[in-house]
């Protein structure tokens, strides 16, 4: 990994809290996202990516990587970071003091950059300086993040199960707690800012007036995060720890693709890491954490959950 530590010349070029307010791109730009958006999901279709998004970045090309960076202002997300000029290395820089659900969609915003941005601006000396293109495509990054990150089609499919699962809001107008509630799950299951979900909802057209939930965001997310039964993913999502860039990141992302191929077996792979001498807490760590995930596949019971206790909040 490169060493960052110049933090003041990397602050003069940092993306800042992201603008998730794409209304002014036009319908072909937004169409043109749609379409990129689709091709680069192409293997995990309408699937959830959330945080698993730093794995598969990596996994399109060997030439980007990514560097946690403990910047002292909380003002910067993240950047993309090129180490000299002309080279075909990159680096997605992200802010470690920041939650992990904004490092998932800082990650996204920055991989826009590098698909379509870099080709232009590599030869730049030492930083690409994306703050200095137009907004338009501050714009269209943040846009393709919250696309790549929750699809138009996935979004639909979720309103559809979330008005059965619910029953009787295909037979009336929806009243702000049924979209906060959809808002919170939404949240939660594709591991999206709550504020970028909101303008997913909008920006699709489920909802016509945003300045309600916007106007009200702190008072959603403040339910959000005092829901007992999600305390352990809220908690997960909004802290600051990363462990997908740990030093011995690369043998468990390979344990990963083993298991999950079907290639080892719980069994194998614990053997295995003895042999290796691995840690092994961090072993049935990654153990617990692939439980959590395959809980996680059903989220019916989530579903149900904020249903039952949304009005009570409230």
């Amino acid at each position: 990994m490169v060493s960052v530590d110049n933090q003041e010349l990397f602050e003069t070029y940092y993306q800042a809290e992201y603008d998730f307010n794409t209304a002014s791109l036009t319908e072909e730009e937004i169409d043109a996202i749609k379409e990129l958006v689709k091709e680069k999901r192409v293997n995990y279709a309408l699937a959830p990516i959330g945080e698993k998004i730093f794995d598969w970045i990596m996994e399109q090309s060997a030439n980007i990587r990514f560097e946690l960076v403990d910047f002292d202002s909380e003002k910067i997300d993240g950047l993309l970071y090129i180490p000299q000029s002309g080279s075909d290395k990159a680096y997605v820089v992200l802010n470690s003091r920041k939650p992990l659900i904004n490092q998932i969609f800082a990650a996204a915003h920055e991989y826009y950059h590098y698909i379509t941005d870099y080709a232009r601006v590599k030869e730049e000396p030492f930083i690409c300086n994306f703050s200095a293109l137009e907004s338009i495509n501050e714009k269209k990054a943040s846009r393709f993040a919250a696309e790549f990150l929750l699809p138009e089609e996935a979004l639909r499919n979720e309103i559809k199960l979330f008005k059965k699962r619910l029953g009787g809001l295909g037979e009336r107008k929806w009243l702000f707690e049924d979209y906060a509630a959809l808002g919170i799950y939404l949240t939660v299951k594709y591991q999206l800012p709550l504020k970028a979900v909101i303008y997913r909802l909008y920006e699709e057209h489920y909802m016509d007036d945003i300045e309600e939930y916007i106007q009200n965001y702190s008072f959603i997310k403040g339910i959000l995060q005092e829901i007992k039964f999600l305390e352990k993913r809220v908690k997960h999502l909004y802290g600051c720890s990363n462990h997908h860039f740990d030093s011995d990141s690369l043998i468990y992302r390979q344990m990963r693709l083993a298991y999950d191929a079907g290639l080892a077996s719980r069994e194998e792979m614990l053997a295995d890491a003895k042999l290796l001498e691995l840690d092994s807490s961090l072993i049935y760590e990654f153990f617990d954490k692939i439980s959590d995930e395959d809980e996680d596949e059903d989220d019916t019971e989530l579903m149900d959950y904020i249903g039952q206790i949304w009005r009570k909040e409230l």
